[in-house]
């Protein structure tokens, strides 16, 4: 069985200045990604998790090393060949959902392919709505972010990553701000698009949210120390904890 790699580092470091101290956020990150793989990214506050999202996901440059989306070299692309990059091979959801308000939720998953030019309008709303049906929308469409729940928040804006049909699905802790119903039925969607052959990298601090994907990758002082695949649990309701509760996650 083949096996493609859709994103590589080599030897990837990030050093912030800080007044006179060097910060070495990240210290030669070796990592690669086959395409249809769903990982987890873990690690503590602090650990580089945060850096590396934001280098995979061309939103800052490495300081050193070298970085390869889809067989295109990025560390020395200027800053607006990174965001078409950005915009076109990245979809990012983030623990606050980031929708507009007062905009239909059609309209927001409409956004990322306002971008591009080329399109045309009846293309792009038929691209949005089929985005929003694939996440079990198709009866929300015209609702406003304030009009639905914060797991259909949620699915809008994965509907939103999804809609420019990307490389990677980029996920910063995408349960954070959910319920324990609602984060099983997010974290299924999540098993669903991987089934579907999608990338899906999961940035999260919870064990249980870890467990769902098929492979973990724990960073600490900006390096990886686990690198493990594991057999994926299915998200169900024993899985995900609720924040009410008195628990103390394996990844702080």
């Amino acid at each position: 069985m083949h096996h493609e790699t859709v994103m590589r580092t080599e030897g990837l470091t990030k050093v912030y200045t800080m007044g006179k101290t060097e910060v070495h956020a990240l210290q030669g990150i070796n990592l690669s990604v086959d395409r249809g793989e769903m990982i987890a990214i873990v690690g503590a506050s602090g650990s580089g998790k945060s850096t590396l999202m934001n280098i995979i996901g061309c939103l800052d440059y490495p300081t050193s090393g070298t970085y390869h989306l889809d067989g295109v070299q990025l560390q020395n692309l200027s800053r607006n060949q990174l965001a078409d990059i950005r915009n076109s091979k990245i979809g990012f959801v983030f623990q606050g959902f980031n929708l507009l308000a007062r905009t239909s939720a059609l309209e927001n998953v409409e956004l990322p392919l306002l971008y591009d030019r080329s399109r045309q309008k009846i293309a792009i709303r038929k691209t949005a709505e089929e985005a929003l049906e694939r996440v079990g929308l198709g009866d929300r469409m015209d609702h406003e972010p304030n009009e639905l729940s914060g797991g259909q928040q949620q699915r809008v804006a994965i509907a939103r990553a999804l809609v420019t049909n990307p490389s990677i699905l980029l996920a910063d802790e995408p349960t954070g701000n959910l319920d324990t119903k609602t984060s099983v039925e997010v974290l299924t969607l999540f098993q669903e698009l991987h089934d579907q052959g999608m990338t899906v990298l999961l940035i999260t601090h919870e064990s249980d949210v870890a467990n769902c994907t098929q492979r973990i990758i724990e960073l600490r002082d900006g390096k990886i120390v686990v690198d493990k695949r594991i057999e994926p649990v299915k998200a169900h309701m024993t899985t995900v904890t609720d924040e009410s509760e008195e628990t103390t996650p394996a990844f702080t």
